[in-house]
């Protein structure tokens, strides 16, 4: 089956089957060496189809990864079982933000003055300054201000404000290690490593913080990504 006619069976998008290729979720029948396109077989609908299912419970791609391999109604129904446990927390955690902002709707938003201070600048090595200002640009969609040399994250004068600033030479600065929250773990962790960065340790869910992976960037950054 062509890629589209396979997507419009499966209810997953052309863009979705050409990243879980990617991640070895779900790879396809053939791939043309000539033109990249793919092809599969009327019998793989079975697996994309219960790939569209686990991901519309926003069960993790390494989960998903795991069932398909398993293939074993036993361990999906254990997978399942923990991931509604996660989902279960979400929602408390959600039930307790929106009464939070019912709260902030009736009263206003508390604004405290500033007191002592907060973190405002991470300084980051690089080896080569135009692949660090390209990796952190099209990995993480972050814009960069030559006249400061810097990435900037919020605005001036508020708590969002932040800068990520990339020193070069590499020899004055010492590589940094730092986290970023992101909206898809999985999937900025997988496009940093197709822009250079080495991987450290791959997303994982825990008890005690959100699904997390850490990768080394081009020049030896450490940085942390967690699900925001």
């Amino acid at each position: 089956m062509e890629i589209g006619k396979f997507a419009t069976a499966s209810g997953l998008s052309v863009d979705a089957l050409r990243y879980y290729d990617e991640v070895d979720v779900l790879k396809p029948a053939s791939v043309d060496p000539r033109t990249s396109y793919r092809r599969y077989r009327p019998d793989q609908l079975r697996h994309a189809r219960l790939i569209c299912h686990l991901r519309g419970v926003d069960l993790p791609v390494d989960e998903v990864r795991a069932v398909l391999q398993a293939d074993d109604s036993e361990h999906t129904q254990a997978v399942l079982h923990r991931h509604r446990r996660r989902l279960a927390e979400r929602a408390d955690a959600l039930e307790r933000m929106l009464t939070t902002s019912a709260a902030y709707v009736d009263r206003g938003v508390p604004v405290p003055p500033p007191v002592g201070a907060r973190v405002v600048q991470v300084i980051l090595a690089t080896r080569d300054l135009d692949e660090s200002i390209r990796f952190y640009t099209e990995v993480f969609g972050l814009e960069f201000s030559p006249e400061i040399s810097s990435f900037v994250l919020g605005a001036w004068q508020t708590d969002s404000f932040f800068l990520l600033t990339v020193e070069n030479p590499f020899d004055s600065v010492t590589p940094s290690a730092f986290g970023l929250l992101v909206d898809a773990v999985d999937m900025r962790h997988t496009r940093a490593l197709e822009h250079g960065a080495t991987q450290v340790a791959p997303p994982t869910d825990f008890e005690w913080k959100p699904r997390s992976s850490v990768v080394d960037d081009p020049s030896g950054n450490r940085i942390q990504l967690s699900q925001g």
